[in-house]
């Protein structure tokens, strides 16, 4: 493997786009930009494509002959219109947790992997529709030096995953001790009736493995897994029941509409 560098600006400002999901699909090698718009990938052959994918963007897919040749990627904004989200006391249930709240230590679930852009998720059910006001993750070990995550809500169909339904990067620091992490998503007026991947993605952190930098709680089960994780940036999802059958902690605090 040989190594491409780059930096990745708005076609509009040239101003740095940061921690912008980059990978190479069919070689599974990702990575993301830092803070300055940075980043190093490594490719086999110059003919292989890279795609550039991040919230507010459009995607943008260039070979990396083409990225040698001008280093700087430009990537073009798209405007999303936020729908006004209205709950009425009388039309929906009160406010109720999705997904697996665990309350004891037990079992641990961990990135597994130091590349940049990999992340895990909790596949939440939802069968009507749903206003989301925050996620939950349930921290069982973290390190202490500092880590970088995204949290993403993916719509979830047919075993794959769909568009984010965050309009913008939301992004957490890794709290320094073990415990739960509350993200506050209600100024996103949220709203959906499909199911959805609620995951943490690592952009940015130590390099060590992630089951050493930071796991999470989980149990296991008899049923069908609903972890899933992709092991780079831009790599497929894959479901954690080839591994081992267990349920992750992560949730989320919803409104549902009275049946």
């Amino acid at each position: 493997m040989q190594e491409v560098r780059g930096l990745v600006e708005d076609l509009s400002t040239g101003e740095p786009i940061p921690f912008v999901n980059i990978g190479i699909i069919k070689l599974s090698s990702g990575t993301v930009s830092d803070e300055s718009g940075n980043f190093r990938l490594n490719y086999k052959d110059e003919s292989d494509r890279i795609t550039f994918s991040a919230i507010g963007y459009e995607v943008r897919d260039i070979t990396v002959r083409e990225l040698k040749d001008e280093a700087v990627v430009r990537m073009s904004p798209v405007v999303y219109d936020l729908e006004e989200v209205g709950v009425e006391a009388r039309g929906y249930d009160d406010p109720k947790n999705l997904g697996h709240v665990l309350r004891s230590r037990g079992q641990s679930i961990g990135f597994g992997t130091t590349m940049l852009g990999t992340e895990i998720g909790g596949l939440i059910r939802i069968d009507r529709e749903t206003v989301i006001n925050s996620a939950h993750f349930t921290v069982n070990h973290i390190n202490k030096a500092p880590l970088l995550l995204r949290v993403n809500l993916y719509e979830f169909t047919e075993e794959k995953t769909g568009r984010n339904l965050l309009p913008e990067n939301v992004i957490i620091e890794a709290p320094s001790e073990p415990g739960l992490i509350n993200v506050d998503l209600t100024k996103y007026n949220l709203s959906t009736d499909q199911d959805v991947l609620l995951t943490l993605e690592w952009i940015k952190g130590v390099k060590v493995e992630g089951t050493q930098g930071i796991t999470f709680r989980a149990r296991n089960v008899r049923r069908r897994s609903n972890v899933w994780f992709r092991s780079a940036s831009l790599a497929p999802f894959m479901n954690f029941e080839n591994i081992v059958e267990m349920q992750i902690g992560f949730y989320l605090k919803v409104q549902q509409i009275r049946r």
